[in-house]
């Protein structure tokens, strides 16, 4: 059976201590929901851990489950707390955590982008 539902906070649970043990302050767990092309990634983060300058793959969307991070590019800086959801800048951004934090990232690859631009950055 292909799963169909995700308790989020249940994922937010269990990011955060493993953040916690981890030298960069972040730890990630796909959601696999069986979409064909929308991906659904979790972070946790530790306080003041950053996942760096990165593009994005496609369309995206960034919703914190837990605490409070700031949403940065060149042009604008945002903080988006808990319950909130934000549109992810289409240029290079990054994220930081203001406090121990879990956040959704939902994106939506468009063709002729390279869907390893976040993977990428999370191993940075």
């Amino acid at each position: 059976m292909d799963p169909v539902a995700v308790h989020l906070a249940m994922l937010a649970d269990y990011l955060l201590p493993l953040a916690a043990e981890n030298p960069q302050g972040r730890a990630s767990q796909r959601v696999d929901l069986d979409h064909e092309h929308l991906r659904m990634t979790a972070i946790g983060f530790t306080a003041g851990a950053v996942l760096p300058d990165h593009r994005n793959p496609g369309e995206a969307v960034l919703q914190v489950l837990r605490g409070r991070v700031r949403l940065s590019d060149a042009r604008l800086t945002i903080e988006v707390e808990q319950g909130m959801i934000a549109r992810i800048p289409d240029g290079l951004h990054r994220v930081e955590a203001l406090e121990p934090s879990v956040i959704l990232l939902t994106t939506l690859p468009l063709p002729g982008r390279d869907e390893n631009v976040l993977a990428e950055s999370r191993r940075s």
